[in-house]
């Protein structure tokens, strides 16, 4: 089922961007990126370009002695992308920092007993050093890792016995790549690089004892090296309405040397409406598929687990069985099955936007 919605997916998104490139190929964008980028290559300027955008939201429902019943609800959201880009005859300097945090908490009663939980967690630099040319393509170095702030937990049980899945730089995803950066038009680039190294570091003690998110137990460090790509389209304008913007950010990482078939995704989307001055709907959506991070399962409900089952129909316990690990356990020592999954979380945030240029 995972496969089958990863190839869709990807099918999707290739047609997508095949269309979207042979549109970018014949548009006078492209012809006028050439031509403005050759100007640049020919003089001593330099050119700075940055842009900000910000947004923070909040929701809440308090219900006091209400008849007809409900949970009292509050929450808290925040999202921050900042760009940064350097152009000096043929060299160019890009940056993207990327910063989203959310806590919220619900209670049948008042909030005093009841512990705040993050619903977004999400830390991620991007820097990227260019050799110019006079083409829509450059000689590109690039650097990227993805973390979080602080601890997450899946369910109360976990957050009372400290059980925490991550933490700050536990883990981090550092990337490490050159290849080209392909400028289609002013909207999209493309940066595809056959030779990159991908590393997963779990500093947090606790963590790497146990071993997670594909890090050997005991160890804090591993390594992949494959074949990279990132395509990014933005568009401030998005169908000439100047108060619609979109933004996709599209990462693919193919290990070479161990099940290369194995796409690792990330992809970030995110639509901005801008109802006024200050105030915008904002759509954000992050979507990740990594083969090596073991998800625990558990059924609809959020929080009835699924266990590893013998032929016979028996639970494995890791205290009787030697089987499983300390992290994926309930309560009487009893596996909880995991596994990869196609992981994805969105959100709609009504509230106060600011952008700087």
């Amino acid at each position: 089922m995972i496969m089958s919605y990863k190839y869709q997916l990807l099918t999707f998104l290739g047609i997508f961007l095949i269309s979207t490139s042979i549109d970018a190929q014949h548009g006078e964008n492209n012809q006028e990126y050439v031509e403005n980028k050759t100007v640049e290559l020919t003089n001593d300027s330099s050119y700075w370009e940055n842009a900000s955008v910000i947004y923070f939201g909040a929701n809440r429902t308090g219900l006091y002695n209400w008849a007809a019943g409900g949970m009292n609800y509050l929450e808290f959201h925040g999202l921050a992308d900042m760009w940064f880009d350097y152009r000096h005859n043929k060299f160019h300097w890009n940056n993207f920092i990327g910063m989203s945090f959310g806590i919220m908490k619900s209670s049948y009663g008042t909030f005093n007993s009841t512990p705040w939980w993050k619903n977004d967690d999400r830390l991620e630099m991007t820097s990227k050093f260019s050799r110019r040319t006079p083409h829509i393509w450059d000689y590109s170095l690039l650097f990227n890792f993805r973390t979080q702030f602080t601890y997450g937990y899946f369910t109360e049980d976990d957050m009372n016995n400290r059980n925490y899945m991550d933490n700050f730089l536990s883990p981090i995803y550092p990337i490490l790549g050159t290849g080209l950066d392909i400028h289609a038009n002013e909207y999209l680039t493309a940066y595809i690089s056959p030779l990159t190294s991908k590393s997963t570091i779990v500093l947090d003690d606790s963590l790497s004892q146990v071993g997670v998110f594909g890090v050997d137990p005991g160890q804090k460090f591993r390594i992949e090296a494959g074949f990279y790509a990132n395509i990014l389209f933005r568009h401030d304008s998005l169908f000439n309405n100047k108060n619609l913007s979109f933004m996709s950010d599209l990462s693919l990482f193919s290990n070479y040397l161990n099940q290369p078939g194995n796409i690792d995704i990330t992809w970030e989307q995110l639509i901005t409406y801008r109802i006024s001055k200050y105030f915008s709907l904002t759509f954000s959506g992050y979507m990740i598929y990594d083969h090596d991070i073991m998800i625990p399962r558990y059924e609809n409900d959020g929080f009835t687990p699924i266990y590893m089952q013998r032929q016979d129909g028996s639970y494995y316990n890791y205290y009787g069985d030697d089987y499983g690990n300390n992290f994926y356990l309930d309560e009487e020592g009893f596996v909880i099955k995991s596994g990869a999954a196609l992981q994805f979380m969105d959100y709609w945030l009504l509230g106060l936007s600011f952008t700087f240029h």
